[in-house]
């Protein structure tokens, strides 16, 4: 057990104890732990955080959800998930390895409006950061978690040379989804047709999961083979930027559109921006998207989003 120092809020002492625990191995995922959410609401480090708290309790119709973005990559988890809380920002946080979804899943416990997803991220893969042992405990953490993101294939800048390795995690991390009730945030970059290819012969989508194509990027036919196969699809003002990206918003059905940020981009961004950032973004991506089906759509995205992250 850890002590709590002078002037240190409980919140920060929860997060701690939480991390000691992981450090020497004795947290396990689903276990009972420190409320953080409970203590910060008991105390919160000043009069504007306790403001912001009771503009969070009074949310609308209006709120955001981002449906991929990085909040383990921030400094500090805990204080980013309450700043965007605070914002009346749900999201789902996409991890990129086993170890940074137990470390992360286990900050943001009883975290009213971020859920964590289990993350083998194919760039780990191809650089060798998550070996077989890995992929194997993302495969076992996925097939009792809801959420599974961030898990794809990426070919790009040299990665094709790992692709057997690449379709051999993705595999064995679909395989660990089989019996429905999952939501995966999916990568595919220069990869889309195997993606969902493999999508379609472990009958993802077909068998109750919620499969979310990030930041989409294949080509015409790949998209209106992954329309047809039933995905979703995660948006943020990267992807609207450009013309094929405002197209490709535009031939999707208004149903199957989310929101996005894909934001941190990696811990050293995390460093550098506020995730105020996120909700900006967010509400610009959202913009777009009325400018292109109509003002309707921003229901219809905050009820799908609500949904899925179970807020």
């Amino acid at each position: 057990m850890t002590h709590r120092t002078a002037d240190e809020p409980l919140y920060a002492l929860a997060t701690r104890d939480l991390r000691a625990k992981i450090a020497n191995g004795t947290w396990k995922p689903g276990e009972a732990t420190r409320t953080l959410w409970a203590e910060a609401s008991r105390e919160p480090a000043d009069a504007t955080a306790a403001s912001a708290m009771g503009v969070a309790k009074a949310r609308t119709m209006d709120e955001l959800f981002d449906m991929h973005c990085h909040l383990g990559f921030f400094p500090d988890v805990v204080t980013a998930a309450r700043d965007l809380d605070a914002a009346g920002v749900g999201a789902l946080c996409a991890t990129v390895t086993p170890g940074e979804y137990e470390r992360v899943a286990a900050e943001l416990a009883g975290a009213p409006n971020v859920r964590v997803g289990v993350g083998l991220h194919p760039w780990w893969v191809a650089d060798g950061t998550c070996g077989e042992a890995d992929v194997e405990r993302a495969a076992s953490l996925a097939a009792t978690c809801r959420y599974v993101a961030e898990v794809g294939l990426d070919y790009a800048r040299g990665r094709d040379a790992t692709r057997d390795a690449q379709l051999r995690a993705l595999d064995r991390m679909l395989a660990a989804c089989g019996d429905g009730g999952h939501t995966l945030s999916v990568h595919a970059v220069h990869a889309a047709s195997d993606v969902l290819d493999a999508l379609e012969q472990h009958d993802t989508v077909a068998c109750g999961n919620v499969a979310v194509l990030h930041w989409f990027s294949g080509t015409s036919p790949e998209l209106t083979h992954a329309i047809r196969l039933g995905c979703r699809f995660s948006v943020g003002p990267r992807m609207l930027s450009t013309r094929r990206g405002r197209e490709y918003a535009r031939q999707i059905p208004p149903e199957r559109l989310l929101l996005e940020t894909d934001l941190p981009a990696s811990p050293g961004q995390g460093a550098t921006i506020e995730p105020g950032e996120l909700a900006r973004e967010l509400r610009q991506a959202l913009d777009a998207l009325c400018e292109l089906h109509g003002p309707e759509v921003a229901h219809a995205i905050a009820a799908a989003s609500r949904q899925l992250l179970e807020l």
